[in-house]
């Protein structure tokens, strides 16, 4: 495997290990916009319909993992992280709970990231029916 496929792999693992509360400052790197990639704004679909467009430092308030606006994502177990070719798949389960309670609930996940030079170009979740994909600006901006 190559020395950028390594880098790309333990940068998807450093982000769903700081997977909880909050978003995380390591996924936010892989949707950053400072890099070679182009774009750096990102249109979110749900279910193949543009819901709406957003840029990069906006993504924390998104809803990558579709789950009620009162709970929150506790931690991620991934079961298997594959990389090929520039798309990583990654499967497991989170951890979420209702805001306010102690009790956890087990959600299976399966996600899908296609990335270059160590930046995410489109981020899937499959069971969900969520996809974002990097777009050149957000329509309507400056």
């Amino acid at each position: 495997m190559a020395d950028e496929n390594l880098k790309e792999l333990e940068q998807l693992r450093s982000a769903y290990r700081a997977l909880g509360p909050g978003f995380p400052p390591e996924a936010m790197d892989l949707f950053s916009e400072e890099s070679e990639v182009e774009g750096g704004d990102w249109c979110v679909k749900v279910f193949g319909k543009t819901r709406r467009c957003v840029r990069a430092n906006d993504l924390e308030t998104t809803d990558l993992f579709a789950l009620p606006g009162t709970w929150e994502v506790m931690r991620a177990e991934v079961r298997r992280l594959t990389f090929k070719r520039g798309v990583a798949t990654v499967t497991g389960f989170m951890y979420c709970r209702p805001r306010g309670s102690w009790e956890n609930m087990r959600v299976p996940l399966l996600h899908v990231w296609t990335m270059r030079l160590g930046k995410a170009l489109r981020f899937e979740n499959l069971l969900d029916g969520i996809e974002l994909c990097r777009i050149e600006r957000v329509p309507g901006a400056a």
